[in-house]
């Protein structure tokens, strides 16, 4: 019979084989860090149990986990190299900041839930993470305190990516965000060459709007 170690290793090894990959989430890093990072100390107790399912696992009453398939499909899209710094807008669990980190130099995660950012700090000061910057606010109250990276994922969705969001990226820089209308959205990556921007769809998909980027009532006359 397994002990609970052995299970979690059981249900981390199966959402590796049997989501990511069917995925087409193959780099060898992201599957690695999957491996490594704790999703189950992420998620609220009452959910551990589905911690590494496709489940949208609530966080409080307005905001869900993203499941694991957006969270390997980011990374990889992203393509994080070990010297970068990155900016995770939404810390939301903490998972997909502490993924970044693993994969990065340095990670800055901004979320406007001061909770949501006490909480993922207190997980990984425990679990040894120490390259991890907590920022609790508005992104767009304080984008232009957080300096420059080379790495940049919205967590949620915006109806357009405002160009002021592009000054925070290094030459080379990406930023990745879901960008559309409903049912029409498109995982978008946003590259700096030769200081123009870019632009590379990369999997259609739809994800709930990020705070305070909501679509704006359209009037019928």
């Amino acid at each position: 019979m397994l002990d609970n170690e052995q299970k979690i290793q059981q249900a981390r090894t199966n959402m590796i084989q049997q989501m990511l990959r069917p995925w087409n989430i193959l780099n060898q890093r992201v599957l690695d860090v999957f491996d490594t990072v704790s999703r189950d100390q992420f998620v609220p107790k009452e959910y551990e149990a589905v911690a590494f399912s496709e489940t949208r696992i609530p966080l409080n009453e307005a905001h869900k986990m993203l499941p694991p398939v957006f969270e390997g499909r980011f990374l990889q899209e992203i393509a994080i190299q070990d010297h970068e710094r990155v900016l995770i807008v939404g810390t939301g669990s903490g998972f997909l900041a502490a993924c970044a980190s693993r994969l990065g130099n340095e990670v800055v995660t901004v979320d406007m839930v001061e909770r949501f950012n006490v909480n993922a700090e207190a997980i990984t000061r425990e679990l040894g993470f120490t390259n991890i910057e907590y920022k609790t606010g508005n992104i767009k109250d304080v984008y232009q305190a957080l300096g420059a990276f080379d790495a940049i994922i919205f967590t949620a969705s915006v109806p357009e990516m405002p160009a002021e969001y592009f000054e925070l990226l290094n030459e080379k820089g990406r930023l990745l965000a879901v960008v559309g209308k409903p049912n029409a959205m498109s995982a978008t990556i946003f590259s700096k060459i030769a200081g123009q921007i870019r632009t590379t769809p990369v999997f259609e998909r739809d994800l709930e709007r990020l705070v305070g980027f909501e679509d704006k009532a359209e009037f019928v006359f």
